[in-house]
């Protein structure tokens, strides 16, 4: 907050759950945030999302948790869909907040956000979206720290894949 930069280095990526671990260069007296259990996160909990939505750094909105478990499709198409079990909320979370913090009451992360519904908007067939519609979504926390954990250990991420796609039949 202070607006003290720091180099830093990529230690590993998982482009699936858009997650990322840095190595920061010469910093020192850092305070770490405080992780909260995700699995004690319950729907009508106070939800605030910090980000940079739409290049507006230092951004803070609020909302409760709409759903916890909430299956969401990520990926711009079918092959590249990856499905979290998401936190939702209502709290704005607009293109630009990715990779920001859900924090609860207390201000522990609860999840990074991550996704938000969008309504089409322009012309018929257009991949145009619109902005906030009050349902966005967060990698929860414990999945976010294990991630990050085996990115630190190991270089890389893994995750459960089954390898079938399905479709509603006529």
């Amino acid at each position: 907050a202070d607006g003290t930069l720091y180099d830093a280095s990529v230690v590993g990526t998982d482009a699936a759950f858009d997650l990322a671990v840095l190595r920061l260069e010469g910093a020192e007296d850092l305070t770490p945030a405080t992780f909260a259990d995700s699995d004690d996160v319950q729907v009508g909990h106070v939800a605030v999302a910090i980000g940079a939505p739409l290049g507006l750094s230092n951004t803070v909105t609020d909302g409760i948790v709409s759903a916890t478990d909430r299956a969401v499709q990520t990926g711009p198409t079918q092959d590249d869909a990856t499905v979290i079990d998401a936190l939702q909320t209502d709290a704005a979370i607009n293109p630009g907040n990715s990779g920001g913090a859900l924090v609860n009451g207390a201000g522990e992360v609860v999840g990074i956000n991550t996704a938000i519904a969008t309504v089409a908007s322009g012309a018929p067939g257009s991949q145009s979206q619109s902005g906030n519609i009050g349902v966005g979504f967060a990698i929860p926390s414990n999945t976010a720290k294990r991630i990050a954990q085996e990115i630190v250990e190991t270089g890389s991420a893994t995750r459960a894949f089954l390898g079938v796609s399905a479709q509603t039949a006529a």
